[in-house]
């Protein structure tokens, strides 16, 4: 077995292989496609690929990813591959003359990629969408997580009992509405139990992250439909055992609360009627898709279409830890001589408790002033 390469130093063109896989498809006869972004334990396209006879018509590595194209013609049918590989994440195109041998050139591209299993250390890849000037953009990435049991105590004793329930192996996706809400101050633990939630769901949900859900709900409805529909390419499971279209996707939309509220129409537009479609309306119907928002404010009074019943599966209000919590947790951890002598009154989030552990005080460690003395 060999591998030609075709070198090329194109520094201005950060997406080389996969223009010129656009191109293919210009001038080729490709009936059926097959595109899907995983995480990988494979560390290099060039270790991946050199076990083959494939012809490498483009391959390049920069500092943060390597891509290549593959063009091949087989008994006299071509197809063609784009491979980007990122962050310990490879996405895959494949374009052939049927959707069938489409299918038979992603599995061997598969079968040279396999996906992460993992280890002892949790990780779970997360997409993060955005919106560019040529179209939505998914980046995605593997992140640490925490083990659900590892991190409760940071959590009220009303907030565990609800993350809980999510957490729960006999959850069931969408059994009591396709959106979720989590709402509480800064410092309550909120991004820390969604990496846990990615952790618990592995099995048969994959997160993606939505990092300006103001555009994502605007007036750019081929950004959400791109969003929505992604999964229906074929994408491939990361972690767990379900497969392909059996999984289900959490949409994350972090610091969104304006749109659920009473008056969310005045303030928001025509937001809360796009988010309550994908939840529960035409758009949604048939996708396996939930939707979970998180915000800092309290929410006071949900818009009646939100609090519908069979349409908000939870509501989780993160709270600050009670005395007796504080109490709890300090003696969990054993950090009572370090605690000892610092002021643990009232109720506390569980940001003030680490940084009370790092030596700092609640008012955000406030340095005492320097320069002319008075």
């Amino acid at each position: 077995m060999t591998l030609s390469l075709i070198q090329k130093n194109d520094y201005h063109h950060a997406t080389h292989a996969l223009a010129l896989f656009e191109d293919a498809l210009c001038v080729g006869e490709y009936g059926g496609q097959r595109s899907a972004t995983w995480a990988t334990s494979a560390e290099s396209l060039t270790d991946a690929l050199k076990a083959t006879d494939f012809k490498i018509a483009y391959q390049s590595r920069s500092y943060d990813a390597e891509e290549a194209f593959i063009k091949a013609v087989t008994r006299g049918r071509p197809w063609v591959v784009a491979l980007r590989l990122e962050d310990g994440t490879v996405g895959v195109r494949v374009a052939a003359e049927s959707l069938a041998e489409a299918e038979r050139v992603f599995a061997m591209m598969a079968a040279l990629l396999p996906r992460f299993e993992a280890g002892e250390e949790p990780r779970v890849p997360v997409t993060f969408w955005s919106l560019s000037a040529h179209g939505p953009v998914a980046r995605t990435r593997l992140i640490d997580v925490p083990d659900w049991e590892a991190i409760d105590s940071n959590y009220s004793c009303g907030a565990r009992a609800d993350l809980e329930l999510l957490m729960a192996p006999e959850f069931t996706p969408a059994a009591g509405g396709q959106l979720i809400l989590w709402h509480g101050e800064p410092g309550t633990g909120k991004t820390y139990a969604l990496r846990a939630l990615a952790w618990e769901w592995r099995d048969w949900c994959d997160l993606h992250y939505v990092t300006d859900p103001e555009v994502f709900f605007g007036d750019k409805a081929a950004y959400m439909l791109e969003v929505l529909l992604h999964a229906d390419d074929g994408p491939a499971p990361a972690v767990g055992e379900a497969e392909g279209r059996d999984r289900w996707r959490l949409l994350v939309l972090e610091d969104t609360g304006e749109l659920l509220t009473a008056d969310a129409k005045e303030r928001t537009g025509q937001a809360l009627s796009r988010l309550l479609n994908v939840v529960d309306g035409l758009i949604g119907q048939g996708l396996r898709v939930l939707v979970l928002v998180t915000t800092n404010e309290e929410v006071k009074a949900l818009h009646p279409a939100v609090a519908r019943p069979g349409r908000c599966a939870a509501r989780v209000e993160f709270e600050k830890l009670s005395p007796a919590e504080v109490e709890d947790w300090v003696a969990r951890r054993g950090d009572i001589d370090v605690l000892a002598a610092r002021d643990l009154s009232g109720s506390l989030t569980v940001a003030d408790l680490f940084a009370h552990i790092a030596g700092h005080s609640r008012n955000g460690g406030r340095r005492q002033p320097v320069g002319f003395a008075r």
